[in-house]
């Protein structure tokens, strides 16, 4: 079965353009970070030049993901990989992922507008702190949910 599974993988439509377009960016985010690091950078601080390097990375995970998403849940479900519906927590998924784009965009500003203002030190334990708020909220929903959860087996 796993043999014609990945058979089936390479000739399945629009595998092809992805896997593609997935090395065009890849080469694309390498060639902006060598354009960016030799031509712009110096222009910037360190904390700026990190918060340019997390949004570039974000762009490229973002392009990535929009591209196969699609792709993976099809293959996924034509395929009988579905997860049972009583196992799929759908809100605190996405109650980490919204915490954790906003913990990103939060980084990216406070780097690029506000960390040049303090030493490395203090910057470090704001760093910390939003982990911490993170977690605060990411583990909050999860727990939340497994104690709901526990309650629906039991």
């Amino acid at each position: 079965m796993e043999s014609e599974i990945k058979t089936e993988l390479f000739g399945t439509r629009g595998f092809g353009w992805r896997v593609a377009l997935s090395i065009l960016v890849v080469f694309g985010w390498v060639i902006f970070l060598i354009i960016w690091l030799f031509f712009y950078a110096g222009d910037f601080d360190v904390f700026q030049n990190i918060a340019i390097f997390i949004a570039s990375v974000l762009a490229g995970i973002g392009i990535l993901a929009a591209t196969w998403a699609s792709w993976g849940i099809r293959f996924a479900k034509t395929h009988g990989f579905e997860t049972p519906k009583e196992c799929r927590p759908s809100w605190p998924n996405w109650a980490s992922g919204v915490a954790f784009v906003g913990w990103l965009i939060f980084l990216i500003i406070w780097l690029f507008y506000y960390a040049g203002d303090f030493t490395g030190y203090q910057n470090l334990a704001i760093f910390l702190l939003s982990l911490l708020v993170l977690a605060g909220i990411a583990g909050g929903a999860w727990a939340l949910w497994g104690t709901r959860w526990g309650e629906k087996k039991g």
